[in-house]
């Protein structure tokens, strides 16, 4: 179906697309003098003496629904202008949540990848607990059970959130090596697929250890230090034994010292473990250790494009336990194509038998470019939400009854049920990383394939995002050009 947009004046689309797209999830949104649609969406604002008009209707087939209200003008300045969008943002939401007589979204007017930065504002406004929720329920319709997650998630990481404010100088250290085995059928990361070790791999570690070199001086001149590392991907431990070594080596030398709390190393990919690896892991000082199965199903397994079985996953646990590894997080996916809520049940059974530290509970997001979004396309992405929600609802039952705290959640675009992602931890298991990269409290240097960069300026609190290619070719011809940049950002902070 495709939906023509009406809008008065057109810079209303910057507002409202998101919502609409949320309304039908994988229509497409016409605009100006396109004379198809089947769905036709109108929504006007103005402004007289000193009120905000604004008047929306949804015609169609099976709808005909029009309203108009007016607010207070909000006073100039950037706040007016994040009221005023606010306002049109609640409006529509009302009208699309009307027009299909059912709440639209859970999460409201929220569309962005951090709803728990909400909270923490208003706290920082002073606000206390009760208020937070009404705040998150009226200005922002995010319904009540989403508000409690969200402040509760708030609850648990404020501690790490504010401690970090009293460490200007310190950042997070992410590096990025883009190889896996295989392509999983959900994943769009252009990066990679190892295919020849010498070819691929030894080329790009060596833009890499570039790039780390002229780095690592910039920060020790401006005074930067390292206070988590996280190696990602990709899937970091295909390199090989000696490469890991060497790796970990140069880490040693030029980012981690006495300062750095943590270190967590992204071992997806079971296939790629073995003993010697996690015992050297152990050795160089990472505390923690992500092994993702997704699933503990194992027809899902094959299906999605995985190289491992269950064994493999159990097996790996078994090894990183024995080198003394002492976090374990184990990723798992909710709506994974031919999964239902009791094979939900199965894999967050399973899971808890292996009493990993951490767990993290994505909801599948059909990504463009992924195999999942060309096979089957986004225009599927409403499907079995309600089996998806019951799902989710209940790994989080699940979970919590067996002492697990949600303590990070981030959302994404193209998210079945249009949920979201979380982390959970037993207490005292916290990822001081996760948490304040997730809450941008934090400036983060990515180095590597595809990783990106956040410059948080301490004085207003502003963040430039800069990112590498993810494809490893790009990334090695214009090491140089992403030192230049990276530099002169880090410089602009100091």
């Amino acid at each position: 179906m495709a939906i023509k947009l009406q809008l008065h004046p057109e810079e209303l689309y910057d507002n409202i697309h998101e919502l609409v797209r949320m309304a039908y999830p994988g229509q497409e949104l016409l605009r100006g003098d396109d004379e198809r649609g089947e769905l036709e969406i109108f929504l006007e604002r103005f402004i007289k003496g000193n009120s905000v008009y604004l008047r929306g209707s949804i015609k169609g087939p099976e709808v005909d629904i029009a309203r108009e209200d007016s607010y207070p003008q909000p006073e100039a300045g950037e706040e007016s202008r994040r009221q005023l969008s606010r306002l049109t943002r609640r409006f529509i939401y009302d009208l699309l949540a009307a027009g299909q007589d059912k709440e639209l979204n859970s999460y409201g007017i929220l569309t962005g990848m951090r709803p728990v930065k909400l909270v923490h504002r208003l706290l920082d406004q002073g606000l206390d607990q009760e208020r937070v929720l009404e705040s998150l329920g009226a200005d922002f319709r995010v319904n009540a059970a989403k508000a409690r997650l969200l402040t509760e998630v708030a609850s648990h990481n404020r501690p790490a959130v504010a401690s970090s404010r009293l460490e200007p100088r310190a950042l997070a250290l992410y590096v990025g090596i883009p190889y896996c085995p295989s392509r999983c059928y959900y994943c769009s990361f252009p990066g990679g697929i190892l295919r020849d070790y010498e070819q691929d791999i030894k080329p790009f570690l060596a833009a890499l250890y570039c790039e780390m070199e002229h780095m690592a001086a910039v920060l020790k001149d401006l005074g930067f230090w390292v206070q988590s590392l996280y190696l990602g991907g990709g899937t970091p431990t295909v390199l090989s034994y000696g490469d890991l070594a060497d790796l970990f080596e140069r880490l040693h030398r030029l980012f981690i010292g006495p300062g750095t709390e943590e270190i967590t190393v992204e071992a997806g990919r079971p296939d790629t473990l073995t003993p010697e690896k996690l015992v050297l892991l152990k050795q160089a000082g990472v505390e923690r250790v992500c092994i993702n199965p997704q699933t503990m199903n194992e027809t899902t397994l094959h299906a999605i494009g995985r190289n491992h079985d269950l064994k493999g996953v159990v097996q790996s646990l078994e090894w990183a336990r024995k080198a003394g590894i002492k976090t374990i997080n184990m990723d798992l996916i909710i709506g994974l194509p031919g999964e239902g809520l009791e094979d939900n049940r199965h894999t967050a059974e399973e899971i808890l038998r292996l009493k990993p530290e951490n767990l993290t509970v994505h909801t599948l997001a059909v990504k463009r470019g992924s195999t999942l979004a060309r096979m089957e396309g986004l225009s599927r992405l409403g499907e079995k939400e309600e089996e998806v929600h019951r799902s989710v609802d209940l790994m989080a039952e699940l979970f919590k009854k067996a002492g697990y705290q949600p303590y990070y959640l981030y959302r994404q675009k193209y998210i079945k049920a249009s949920l979201e992602n979380i982390g959970y931890s037993l207490p005292g298991f916290f990822s001081v990383y996760n948490i304040r990269i997730m809450e941008e409290c934090q400036t983060l240097l990515g180095l590597g394939g595809g990783a990106g960069s956040k410059f948080f300026n301490w004085k207003d609190g502003s963040l430039a995002s800069f990112y590498n290619p993810k494809n490893p070719s790009s990334y090695c011809a214009s090491i140089q050009r992403l030192i230049a940049a990276k530099v002169d950002k880090l410089r602009a902070l100091h």
